[in-house]
Formats: C-alpha cells, structure tokens, sequence
C-alpha cells in the first residue's frame, strides 16, 4: 500500500510543473482571449462588456470574409507545394545518392534563417529596382510584372517565399519517416518487381502514411498562423490581397487599437485551426500499412 502511494505522488510530482506551464502558457491566454472578444475598449483603461456584437460586428465586416478567403487560399497554395516537394526530395534522401549528406544541409539552410530575413531576400529578389526577377524575366523575353505590387500576384509571391523558407522541415520529417521503413520489406518489394512510382505507391505511400498526416496536418496549422512574412513583405497589401487572418487580427486589435474585435479573430484561428485538424485526422484515419 505504502509504495502505491509512493508510486502515485511520484507520478503527480512528475506532472505537476509541466500541468502549470501548460495552464499558465496554453490554457491562460486561450481562455483570456474568448474573454477580451466580449468587452469594447472605450479608452486604454476602460472597456465596456459587449457580449456577442463584437462577434457580430467581425462577421459583418468584409475584410474579414477576404482574409479568411486569402487564409484558405494561402494554407491549399503552401501546402499543396511544401507536401509535394517535401515527399519528393525526403524520397530523394531517402534512397542515399551520392552526396545526399550535402543535400540534407542544402534542403535545411533557409529553415535556420530568420523569417523577417526571409521576408527582405525576397522582397529584394521581387522588386523592380534591383531584383534578380526583373533581369531574369527580360533576359527570358517575359514580361515583368512586380508580384508584390499586383493584387493577383501578391499572394502565390509570398506563398513562393514561405515554402522556400519552410520546405526543409517538411523534407526531414519525410526523410525521419522513410528511414523507419524496414529495409528488407522495401528490398522484398523489389525482389517483386515493384520500382519508380510502383514502389512509390504501392510501398513508400502506404508505409509512410503516418508521417504523411503529420505533416500535413503540421503545414495546414502553420500555414493559418503565418504573419511576419507577409508583414514583412507586403503589410497586407496591395489592396488587402494578402492580408490572412493573423494580419487582419494584427490590424484591428494593434493598429485600430480595438482588442475585443482582434481577440474574436484569435479565437476563429483557433476554432479553424481546431477544426481542421479533428477533421483531417478523421478524413485521413486510415491505419497505415503493417510491416
């Protein structure tokens, strides 16, 4: 009976101080946030509680349907190209060619720069006074056209910087998840006849189904989270073209100074963000192949 005991506040001991950081870092501001989207700030110190019409006036608001329409389109547009591109080059590593150790650093080097870094190289690579795209597009006979001063172009632009940036996450993971693949199945496959895309398909896929949830479910929730980027590169301009939630939410509750409004935009990231990740793992809950 003693040490039960022992053994049961051994274990409480042990969760007690990761239990607190979680209330105090997750739970805190979680809960602070659906409690600040039902108060208006009058002044600095004074708020009025509102209940649902700062929900009301959010939703009504057109600039938010457009920055949840750009949320969208810039989630599909990084991770359709981050999960491809990451499959492929972590396949790639995968199989060990000749100076595949190189590639691994090459793959990783943009991962380690600073976003607001990233942010200005392609601001500078896509400008038209000293960018390399200009040159590049004329010396090609294309006509240039400044990505980050078009309202059509702005956004796949930015979407081009983060998956540059972001990719070689996405190919270590991959990478990590193929090299858990038992070696002498994938060699009985070949022994079977399968290679290329048939063992891509019929092997690779099936076995590394797991880490292929992970990532995505991983890139869908970064992607609804990205803000330095585009600050950075475009403000959310040009004409609110670029301007995702986490913009929008940066705008009304630090630039407009109303944090009831911004705070119901943090709490819709989080419900989306919620949503699409219960809703993905059911949607891609098939087990993966037993080896």
């Amino acid at each position: 009976m003693k040490r039960e005991t022992r053994r049961i506040w051994t274990i409480v001991l042990f969760l007690v101080p990761g239990s607190l950081l979680y209330i105090g870092l997750v739970l805190n501001p979680l809960i602070q946030a659906f409690i600040l989207s039902t108060y208006r700030w009058v002044t600095i110190s004074k708020t009025v509680y509102v209940g649902f019409e700062n929900v009301v006036t959010v939703f009504k608001d057109n600039l938010f349907w457009r920055s949840m329409k750009n949320s969208f389109l810039f989630m599909g547009g990084t991770t359709v190209l981050q999960v491809s591109i990451g499959f492929t080059l972590g396949y790639f590593l995968y199989m060990q060619l000749k100076g595949y150790r190189l590639f691994k650093t090459i793959y990783f080097m943009p991962v380690v720069l600073a976003t607001v870094a990233v942010g200005f190289i392609w601001g500078y690579i896509y400008s038209p006074a000293f960018g390399l795209l200009k040159p590049a597009m004329e010396f090609l006979n294309l006509k240039y056209i400044p990505p980050l001063a078009d309202p059509k172009l702005a956004l796949a632009a930015i979407i081009i910087a983060h998956t540059w940036h972001y990719m070689g996450i996405q190919v270590m993971l991959f990478n990590a998840g193929f090299m858990n693949i038992p070696k002498d199945v994938i060699e009985s496959a070949s022994i079977d006849g399968a290679s290329g895309l048939k063992m891509i398909y019929y092997m690779i896929l099936p076995l590394g189904w797991e880490i292929t949830k992970a990532v995505i479910i991983l890139q869908i929730i970064g992607s609804l989270r990205a803000f330095d980027m585009i600050f950075v590169m475009t403000g959310g301009g040009p004409n609110h073209a670029t301007e995702v939630l986490p913009m929008h939410m940066f705008v009304l509750a630090f630039e407009n100074f109303n944090i009831g409004l911004g705070s119901v935009v943090a709490v819709v990231i989080f419900i989306l963000a919620m949503s699409l990740t219960m809703g993905l793992r059911k949607l891609m809950g098939r087990e993966s192949l037993q080896y």
